[in-house]
């Protein structure tokens, strides 16, 4: 059998993408925890920085994780990670006071978050054939992509009609069943010759290009979707939901219809022109002044995102050295993690001094002149 004749949709290839749908539903829910937060009498400081030591957390501990997943295999960390995301569900459920104890979870959040990603990833990197890598990362994570609209409004509905601590049962319930998937799928053990494999020199080298663009990606991605929704109204805007219905539908469709791309070209053809897509996506936003113009950066920016990812992980899928693939995602997780972290914070102080507009004028640049640093390491 050719690899192109493998199947990708074996059994462990559709239970891992069934934990990733809920243990995802369960993290994206807490995008609603700032409310709940504000009803125990936080102020927005505690708020913030609540909410931030997710992000902390998963950058803190992604790198670390990797070498773990190496020696130890991916399935302990998958099964952690889901115990972990359980037990915090189950904690804020019995949580009636604010207090420090909400800072100690949202950072067992992230933490859980980092070794679930990095170990679930890897396992993805296992089970795909090589001739349909893209494709593999485009349809699998479908199941992550859906949870960022479908969570937050299914629990929004709970909250309204049930209160909160239905809410934190509602979640604990999408753990639990992350845990229960995760217990069904079969996971393969690296072999020991697999082990212990060290990142040289040349890794670093290789890896680069693969790098420049996870990092685009998340400084792109954290931008949009932290600022526009403040800017869309300073400019006048009535509504800013279409932005993130058409770009989810642009991102879900391109994964199902044109995943296979990044596998039947080279990588670059098709990470190169959706780098391009998204700085010319984020030069638009400079000229933002009516909902159609929304509309048609929201399908630029979701097509981009389509292609982008799943490509750009097939190519740290095919890098990764046998043996330390668990330490090389966890760096590329790493790089999309600092990006959407310096994009976050550092536009915000940013255009605080230089305003909106010509902030997205000098983030489409940087996102132009990355594009044509990964041109350049070809």
């Amino acid at each position: 059998m050719t690899a192109s004749d493998q199947s990708l949709y074996t059994k462990p290839f559709v239970l891992a993408a069934m934990a990733n749908l809920f243990f995802f539903a369960n993290l994206n829910a807490y995008n609603l925890l700032p409310l709940y937060i504000h009803q125990l009498g936080g102020r927005e400081g505690q708020i913030g920085t609540i909410m931030a030591m997710y992000q902390v957390a998963a950058i803190l501990c992604q790198v670390g994780v990797g070498p773990l997943v190496d020696r130890f295999g991916r399935r302990p960390f998958i099964l952690l990670s889901a115990t972990l995301i359980s037990v915090v569900s189950l904690a804020f459920a019995g949580s009636s006071v604010l207090g420090w104890h909400f800072y100690l979870l949202r950072f067992l959040q992230g933490a859980a978050m980092a070794g679930f990603t990095t170990s679930n990833l890897s396992l993805l990197a296992d089970l795909a054939p090589e001739s349909r890598r893209a494709e593999a990362v485009g349809i699998f994570g479908v199941s992550g992509l859906v949870t960022i609209a479908m969570a937050p409004a299914v629990g929004e509905v709970i909250l309204r009609s049930y209160g909160y601590q239905s809410f934190f049962l509602g979640t604990l319930f999408l753990a639990v069943g992350s845990l229960a998937v995760c217990l069904l799928t079969e996971v393969p053990m690296p072999s020991v010759e697999e082990v212990h494999r060290p990142l040289g020199p040349g890794f670093w080298r290789n890896f680069a290009p693969v790098l420049t663009a996870a990092f685009q990606f998340g400084l792109a991605g954290a931008v949009v979707f932290v600022f526009l929704p403040p800017f869309a109204q300073a400019a006048g805007l009535p509504r800013v939901g279409p932005f993130y219905v058409v770009y989810s539908l642009m991102a879900v469709a391109v994964r199902f219809f044109g995943g296979r791309l990044a596998d039947r070209l080279e990588r670059r053809q098709v990470i190169l022109p959706a780098m391009v897509g998204l700085s010319a996506g984020v030069l638009l936003l400079c000229h933002l002044h009516s909902t159609w113009l929304l509309l048609l950066i929201a399908f630029i920016n979701g097509t981009a995102h389509g292609f982008l990812y799943p490509a750009v992980s097939a190519m740290a899928f095919d890098r990764a050295p046998r043996g330390a693939r668990g330490r090389a995602l966890a760096i590329f997780n790493t790089a999309i993690l600092t990006g959407g972290t310096l994009g976050a914070v550092g536009f915000g102080w940013f255009v605080e001094v230089v305003g909106y507009r010509p902030g997205f004028v000098a983030l489409g640049l940087v996102l132009a002149l990355g594009a044509g640093v990964f041109w350049r390491k070809r």
